[in-house]
């Protein structure tokens, strides 16, 4: 497994820092190694919920009034820094923060585990030099573990879980009812009620477990039959979202400075169905979507929410995607963003006329789901990487 090898290699060489994992769609995991043992872990679209999960699993008589979340949200590791601050002032016991930061780092090591069987992942080893700085938020460790016998645990439920056949699935993505009438008919009237409330789309495998008390591998293995029958699927849901600044000195020797968000997709097309269509697309694989369907709201919203990628429509009122696409390269800070065309009108000449203003590529409608995905990951991954390189 590639993660073990990565991590093999530092063994020896008494690695402090942290260890950023990417994929191409902008999600990323943080390892954070002190003296090549293993202090914490975060990432991934889950940070604030899998932090209030554990809260609740671990600590559930503790006063939320009692967490000063704006004064964490000054530290790159806030959750880190919550724990520790609760454990000063005596309002957990370190036994709680220890099963707290074991549980995370255990969940977060598993994710990267399912992520690359999908595809090959990015590392990049920061160092960091003498002790983490304040501003980390782990200068104060509650206690260091040993990598190999974390890594053991976790290989060990990795592998039952592609055993069980449950390798598709991530146990950090909400189940949602897809056919309901074929479903009800396989339960009576009170059990399907308890399966309407729980699959509801908003919560995860990994809380919906939390909040029966069960493993979250029996809850998988009972799904199974129904995701496989399209019953019920598995999607992509929001995380509170917590903005840190990352601070260290990598391999290269050059200071870096990152903000641990999701890629932004953003649409400009009139049609609402198509909106909802690309949205239900894009969340699912774990990039955050924004639409407008007003033409001349699209550069004011694209200027503020600084997207990854936009697709325009061709045709729309008032201003149509040729003159959009003009006026985005006419701005410098998007001149190297993606623009993807969606028409209904694919002649050779709308072809030639879109790459004449700038347009990166173009696609037919009806939208086809896997040539949008493939194409978004492929743009991104580019871009992920010309930044690396002008690093």
């Amino acid at each position: 497994m590639i993660l073990r090898q990565k991590l093999s290699s530092l063994r020896g060489k008494k690695f402090t820092g942290r260890i950023d994992i990417l994929q191409a769609n902008g999600k990323e995991w943080r390892l954070y190694l002190c003296l090549g043992r293993i202090i914490w872990a975060d990432g991934g679209n889950q940070s604030y919920r899998a932090w209030e999960r554990l809260i609740n699993n671990y600590c559930p008589h503790l006063d939320y009034k009692l967490i000063d979340l704006e004064k964490a949200k000054e530290f790159e590791c806030w959750n880190y820094y919550i724990i520790v601050s609760l454990l000063k002032r005596f309002l957990i016991t370190k036994e709680q923060a220890i099963k707290i930061i074991i549980e995370r780092i255990k969940e977060v090591l598993f994710d990267i585990y399912q992520a690359e069987i999908k595809e090959n992942l990015l590392y990049d080893f920061v160092n960091i030099l003498d002790n983490f700085p304040e501003e980390s938020g782990i200068k104060t460790s509650v206690t260091l573990f040993k990598i190999e016998t974390i890594l053991d645990t976790v290989e060990s439920n990795w592998l039952i879980w592609q055993k069980e056949g449950l390798t598709p699935w991530s146990a950090s993505h909400a189940p949602i009812i897809k056919n309901p009438a074929i479903l009800r008919q396989n339960f009576n009237d009170r059990t399907y009620k308890k399966i309407v409330s729980l699959f509801d789309g908003k919560s995860t495998l990994r809380e919906i477990a939390s909040q029966l008390k069960l493993d979250v591998l029996k809850i998988a293995k009972w799904l199974k039959p129904y995701f496989q029958k399209g019953l019920i699927e598995l999607i992509e849901v929001r995380d509170q979202k917590i903005e840190v600044t990352l601070i260290g000195v990598s391999n290269s020797h050059y200071k870096i400075t990152k903000t641990t968000q999701t890629k932004v997709i953003f649409c400009v097309d009139d049609s609402l169905q198509i909106c909802q269509i690309m949205e239900h697309i894009v969340t699912k694989v774990g990039y955050k979507f924004i639409f407008t369907q007003n033409p001349l709201k699209a550069i004011p919203e694209i200027l503020k929410n600084k997207p990854d990628l936009i697709f325009l429509d061709l045709v729309m009122p008032i201003a149509n995607g040729y003159e959009i696409c003009a006026q985005i390269r006419r701005i410098s800070q998007l001149k190297n963003t993606p623009i993807l065309i969606l028409t209904s009108n694919d002649s050779m000449i709308d072809r030639m006329r879109s790459k004449m203003v700038g347009a990166t590529g173009f696609f037919s409608k009806p939208i086809n789901e896997e040539k949008i995905l493939q194409k978004i990951d492929s743009l991104l991954h580019q871009k992920l990487a010309k930044t690396d390189n002008s690093d």
